[in-house]
């Protein structure tokens, strides 16, 4: 038996605006999470999910199916797999953990070549061995992908778990392999179908156009479901690049070009008359297109989205409006998210210099000339909001005020001033607003909204001003 285990490790901590309410594996880019792509692409048997501790509850509640956490069952399945494989001789079984980091956006066929590498990283040039099957691939300190045996998973995993309750240095994660743990400096030449291992929250915004390339390729393909309902006066520019799942409805003056790249609508998408498509692009379940609506390139809009205006090169995680008139681009918006009309981002600077962005209690510059806005959950502007290039605004903000807002809003903040929006009311909103898409406020989902209060305070005296 094959286990994946896949994990989040120290430096997912840069992408903390988007995650208090998720781990990183759970983020989208392209058609999917990362820890989709991480499941479609790692052959496995079995799947555990070792996120930071405090919040094992939460994503055990959003992967139901899946073991949470290095339990007692995860070690007890260590053991009896490490004495079955004594037992037999059986050299490959004592190499059936792969752990891989939550942060690898893979691409193409590299989760084989990067499988391939671990395997030799254990020292047996690629054939199992039962004395000697654990091997590390790393990028600086950070684990990429690890093959292990039963007595080195237990190790490894309560090295993460050490790491994360204790503040241990990361590079303890090396230990367990002692001196089999090959550097790969950067993924390029592991990794020839360009994967990355993502290291800021803007770098799903720059790879997500190759993302929804490599899902298409490895998809289903082109195609128009017969449950699909496609009015007359549409048109599919470049079809065989253009896929139309079951319930979708095309209504009048829609236009898809696939010219530039592929376009994915999945079950239920409504389309209304005359928006305007340009791939490559991939649209969630459900969501709904507002009439006039030009959707450009390099965008992935997650289910059960309402979306209108502009929109370009921008990820969407689900659940999220942008209902009206007004430019979305190059940006990231959590779930629950809400921009009142005629919101606009900027995502260029006036000089076209590269852009800087709030990360961790400092700006850090994306070594980019395009990047917008990146917004957490439960995130809602005003109308007529003008969010400058770069833009950071933390959980549950509620921003509005004459002017631009800051380029840092800090979680929990009530308009743009240091007024703190109160927990008890923001958690009341939150519930109204999942309730009218049938979603529970759980109790392991409130209570890291509590933990994302309690934490905000250190923020919220931060400065605000960009250097």
């Amino acid at each position: 038996m094959r286990t994946l285990v896949v994990f989040e490790d120290l430096e997912s901590r840069a992408f903390d605006v988007l995650t208090d309410l998720r781990s990183v594996f759970d983020l989208r880019c392209g058609a999917g999470t990362l820890l989709e792509r991480l499941t479609d692409r790692f052959a496995h048997d079995r799947l555990v999910l070792l996120p930071r501790p405090e919040l094992c509850d939460l994503v055990a509640e959003m992967h139901p199916d899946v073991q949470v956490g290095w339990s007692a069952d995860a070690g007890d399945a260590a053991r009896t797999e490490r004495h079955r494989a004594a037992a037999s001789g059986d050299g490959q079984a004592a190499s059936a953990f792969v752990f891989v980091n939550g942060r690898l956006l893979v691409t193409g066929d590299d989760a084989a070549a990067l499988d391939t590498l671990a395997r030799r990283a254990c020292g047996v040039d690629g054939r199992a061995d039962a004395a000697a099957s654990a091997g590390a691939l790393t990028v600086g300190n950070a684990i990429v992908v690890a093959h292990c045996d039963a007595t080195t998973a237990q190790e490894l995993a309560t090295a993460l778990d050490r790491v994360w309750k204790r503040g241990a240095d990361a590079k303890a994660l090396q230990r367990p392999f002692s001196k089999r743990v090959h550097s790969l400096e950067t993924l390029a030449g592991a990794a020839p179908d360009d994967s990355v291992l993502l290291e800021h929250a803007w770098e799903l915004v720059q790879h997500n156009q190759a993302a929804i390339l490599d899902d298409f390729a490895h998809g289903p393909g082109a195609g128009v479901s017969v449950g699909a309902r496609i009015d007359p006066g549409v048109h599919l520019m470049h079809d065989a690049s253009i896929r139309v799942e079951e319930g979708v409805r095309l209504r009048p003056g829609v236009v898809l070009d696939a010219e530039g790249g592929p376009i994915t609508l999945e079950a239920g998408v409504d389309v209304q008359p005359l928006v305007v498509l340009r791939g490559p692009l991939w649209v969630g379940r459900d969501c709904l297109l507002k009439a006039g609506a030009k959707i450009h390139e390099g965008t992935s809009l997650g289910p059960v989205c309402k979306v209108g205006g502009e929109v370009e090169g921008s990820i969407l995680q689900a659940y999220s409006n942008k209902q009206h008139e007004g430019f979305l681009g190059h940006a990231f918006l959590g779930e629950w998210v809400n921009l009142g009309a005629d919101t606009n981002n900027s995502d260029l600077k006036n000089n076209y210099g590269s852009v800087r962005m709030w990360e961790s209690g400092r700006f850090v510059d994306t070594d980019s000339m395009f990047m917008g806005l990146v917004a957490a959950d439960h995130v809602k502007s005003a109308i007529n909001t003008q969010f400058n290039t770069g833009t950071v605004v933390g959980l549950s903000s509620q921003v509005f005020g004459a002017g631009f807002p800051p380029k840092y809003i800090a979680p929990f903040t009530w308009g743009t001033a240091d007024e703190v929006y109160e927990l008890e009311r923001a958690l009341e909103t939150a519930r109204a607003v999942m309730a009218r898409r049938q979603r529970e406020l759980t109790p392991a989902y409130e209570a890291a909204f509590r933990r994302a209060f309690d934490r905000a305070g250190t923020a919220r005296n931060t400065s605000r001003t960009a250097p």
